[in-house]
């Protein structure tokens, strides 16, 4: 069975803006057009520096940019919230608290995103 590439959108934001792949590879700081085709693709992920270049020039977050793996990095994170917020749950210690405030929340912001989706 044949795998399904990530969803990204950095190419229709660059056709959006009239930009060919060697004008965005220059804006973002890359020599060749090959790393935007290949990110467009979907046979390379983007780094860290692409995304937040991206950021600064279209100002779309990653999540809008790469939907797919913002989505499944969430998926992650959010296990973990919730394993270390069951883990401290009666600790009355303040630093406990501090991280309990953090912790929900990371949880109140991903049932908004969550509910935001759905609309």
């Amino acid at each position: 069975m044949k795998t399904r590439k990530p969803v990204n959108y950095l190419r229709s934001y660059r056709l959006r803006s009239g930009l060919s792949q060697g004008e965005l590879a220059h804006l973002l700081g890359w020599k060749r057009a090959e790393v935007i085709s290949r990110i467009e693709k979907k046979q390379r992920p983007p780094t860290l520096k692409l995304v937040i270049a991206c950021f600064v020039l279209f100002g779309a977050p990653a999540a809008e940019l790469f939907p797919d793996i913002s989505a499944s990095i969430e998926v992650g994170v959010m296990a973990r919230v919730w394993e270390l917020y069951e883990r401290i749950q009666g600790d009355p210690s303040r630093k406990t608290k501090i991280k309990i405030a953090l912790l929900e929340g990371a949880i109140e912001r991903a049932d908004q995103r969550k509910r935001a989706h759905r609309l």
